[in-house]
């Protein structure tokens, strides 16, 4: 007994890994969801689950614990996955199947983003302090950990996405995130089949273009987190998912333009608390295994 299955469960990508009583990582995966409907990306779990089990010769009545981190809204007292916008679980009894199979486990379900916080909380050797983990990827939202507890609000806390930053009315999410990006850049260069990883090296060669569209992703960043610091003053700020794990170059640049708007001001210097993820695409399954 003792070993720890977990998973991270994505619209692009399932990963899951195997941990052993010491929550230290035995094994991990990633493989396509498989989103066609509920019952397929549920089997694409359990299938994945089973061959971590069979490459390590284990058994599942040798797994103590399942923890499985989702996308969106969950309930995490019924164990229900309630709401996602890019996987087929509304209202999915995550917690009700999985006991089908681990009746002799603990089985814990919680939001992906805040799985991902408790990995990069426990990194970093907390038990007290106030964090705030920010992702940036297809979307953007945030979890926020105070006293070793997730600040979880009425359960919408963290939805940084819908904040208002464009004299227009633009949100947070369609100002920074990666389908955003992506959309403007085609726009602006003529190129309506250009992703944001062809953008991304264009911009490190000195495209002019693009470096206008990421000042103005700075511009909106570093707006959202001046507010978040002089709000919490937290001890650490961690800027993670794929675009921020990719791009360490525009974590310093939004430090650059932070520590500018604290100068003279009380806050001086707090710029140097917002760092990078440190489990990068794995915090997900760390904090599973660590929950």
């Amino acid at each position: 007994m003792g070993n720890i299955l977990v998973a991270d469960v994505g619209g692009t990508k399932l990963a899951t890994a195997l941990f052993n009583q010491n929550q230290q990582l035995v094994i991990k995966r990633d493989v396509p969801s498989d989103v066609s409907n509920r019952e397929a990306l549920y089997q694409c779990l359990i299938d994945s689950f089973k061959i971590l089990c069979l490459e390590k010769q284990i058994s599942f009545n040798e797994v103590s614990k399942v923890c499985i981190g989702v996308p969106g809204i969950v309930d995490i007292q019924k164990g229900l996955a309630v709401y996602q916008n890019n996987i087929p679980w509304s209202n999915f009894p995550i917690y009700e199947r999985l006991f089908e199979i681990f009746a002799h486990a603990q089985i814990m379900i919680d939001n992906d983003v805040n799985m991902a916080t408790w990995g990069e909380y426990n990194a970093r050797g907390f038990s007290k302090e106030t964090m705030i983990y920010v992702t940036l990827s297809t979307g953007i939202s945030c979890c926020t950990v105070v006293n070793g507890e997730f600040l979880r609000g009425t359960g919408l806390s963290g939805e940084i996405g819908f904040n208002i930053v464009g004299k227009n009315g633009e949100t947070l999410e369609e100002s920074v995130a990666g389908p955003a990006i992506e959309k403007l850049g085609r726009t602006l260069l003529g190129n309506s089949e250009i992703r944001l990883k062809d953008m991304m090296e264009l911009y490190y060669k000195g495209d002019p273009i693009i470096d206008k569209i990421l000042q103005q992703l700075i511009y909106c960043m570093v707006k959202q987190l001046h507010q978040m610091i002089l709000m919490l003053d937290p001890h650490s700020i961690v800027l993670g998912g794929g675009f921020f794990n990719h791009h360490p170059k525009i974590i310093e640049q939004i430090k650059e333009k932070i520590q500018q708007r604290l100068l003279n001001t009380p806050f001086e210097g707090k710029e140097q608390i917002i760092g990078s993820s440190i489990h990068k695409s794995d915090a997900g399954l760390y904090g599973a295994a660590l929950k």
